[in-house]
């Protein structure tokens, strides 16, 4: 009976171990708390946008067009700059968006101290965010390998979720008390300022430039594109992935445009209720988050995949229904698990799965996938809850996943796993790999 503690407690410190393995890296570790701080501006900036629109509007629709805008941009330059990431040191192209991005958050701040932050001049801004947007996911993305490792990928991008959803719980939650106490305009103010832990942890970082030679591109930039896409297509079960992917950022995602329509229409709250609707999404997603980073490992891709669908589809459903904060808080909760399960799940898969050369071109058109598409998304929200009401645009929403999954479900069980084993998973690539050869060498004719 004595043992019992003492094997529970090395059990305990093992998986914690487990689960944080990821920090013994050094330029990781600089990125990783760096970064905390500065979502924890961004999600304050997140909130007090989506509140100032609403406040200034009242308009559902203007809401998925606010998001619609700062989305569009990624869409049409991601796999473009992709091909940057592949070609040019990440870190130098992760300074320069982070430090845009900083300057962005205080010139809306100062927009709004002094009466110009009309609904053009968020629009403007909103697009311009977008095109840094598009410049920072593929490169941040592709860096986690180069400040981690590939074995350590899965836990680094868990962690990575981990952070973004630990600032989405907190980050809210400041922003209430902000709005409330100081202004809106101080959320922005002080977004802009938090971006300068993160470029400090990318400057102090350290390389072996041995280990991450420069790349030059062959042939034309359009083909450095298309062989991107042509790799990722080549491999059957990445296609029904990215399938999975579109299907989630179109008409799961995008849930989050109505937030502040639930908080006021469906409970008649205000900027306080909204935050709390936030923080509780938010709670669920970081619990999914730090569950991937001590269990990823041990459980099987392919099945938390479709149970991250499910439950996201079934609690979207349920959502359509409630009345109370408390149900609302106990669905996001689940929404916020499900599809932050679902989303480490998909891109930890491909990180895993891909070439080093094509890295940054593979994640670009997941970033296009999980953020470029969104916008429609975002449109498609905001047109059904003007249209047809809140509940039924989340009906509606989650029976078209319902089609997007359950084909793909069919499809995929069909297929070998690709963690199947090592040497499954590497004749499983070879065999895409020679897909790809044979679909380039009939392209060339």
């Amino acid at each position: 009976m004595t043992l019992q503690p003492v094997a529970i407690k090395r059990t305990t410190m093992s998986l914690l171990s487990g689960t944080f393995r990821s920090l013994r890296h050094r330029n990781y570790r600089l990125f990783f708390f760096g970064q905390l701080i500065s979502l924890i501006g961004t999600w304050l900036q997140n909130v007090a946008l989506g509140w100032l629109v609403w406040s200034l509007t009242k308009d559902a629709m203007i809401l998925g067009i606010m998001s619609f805008l700062g989305s569009i941009p990624i869409l049409f330059l991601s796999i473009f700059a992709g091909t940057m990431a592949d070609e040019h040191p990440k870190r130098k192209i992760l300074v320069i968006t982070q430090t845009s991005a900083g300057i962005q958050a205080v010139l809306l701040a100062v927009a709004i101290w002094t009466g110009n932050a009309t609904v053009i001049v968020i629009g403007i801004a909103n697009v311009l965010l977008g095109i840094v947007n598009a410049f920072d996911m593929p490169a941040r993305q592709a860096f986690v390998v180069e400040m981690a490792s590939k074995e350590d990928v899965t836990n680094a991008v868990a962690l990575n979720s981990a952070i973004f959803n630990a600032a989405r719980l907190l980050g809210p939650a400041f922003a209430g008390i902000i709005i409330a106490t100081v202004s809106i305009a101080m959320c922005f103010f002080l977004n802009g300022i938090s971006y300068i832990a993160v470029i400090a942890g990318l400057l102090m970082m350290r390389f072996d430039k041995r280990q991450h030679p420069a790349r030059t591109r062959e042939g034309s930039r359009i083909g450095a594109m298309k062989e991107g896409v042509r790799y990722l297509y080549g491999i059957p079960q990445l296609r029904a992935l990215m399938f999975l992917v579109i299907g989630m950022t179109l008409f799961g995602w995008s849930y989050t445009v109505n937030l502040p329509v639930v908080a006021s229409n469906l409970l008649h709250g205000g900027s306080s209720e909204y935050s709390a609707l936030l923080s509780a999404n938010g709670a669920g997603a970081l619990l999914a988050a730090l569950s991937q980073a001590m269990f990823a490992e041990r459980l099987d891709a392919r099945k938390m995949l479709f149970v991250g669908l499910g439950v996201f589809m079934a609690s979207l459903f349920g959502l359509s229904f409630i009345h109370t904060a408390l149900a609302a808080v106990i669905l996001l909760i689940l929404i916020g698990w499900s599809i932050v399960t679902f989303f480490i799940t998909a891109n930890t898969t491909l990180q895993r799965r891909v070439r080093d050369d094509l890295r940054g071109r593979v994640m670009s058109i997941y970033s296009l996938s999980f953020a470029g598409l969104f916008p429609f998304g975002s449109l498609l929200a905001g047109w059904l809850a003007s249209t047809y009401g809140l509940a039924d645009s989340f009906r509606i929403n989650a029976i078209i996943l319902a089609a997007f999954g359950v084909p793909a479900f069919l499809f995929v069980r069909k297929l070998p796993r690709l963690s199947a084993s090592p040497a499954e998973s590497v004749q499983e690539l070879l065999a895409g790999e020679q897909e790809v050869f044979v679909a380039e060498q009939i392209s060339k004719g």
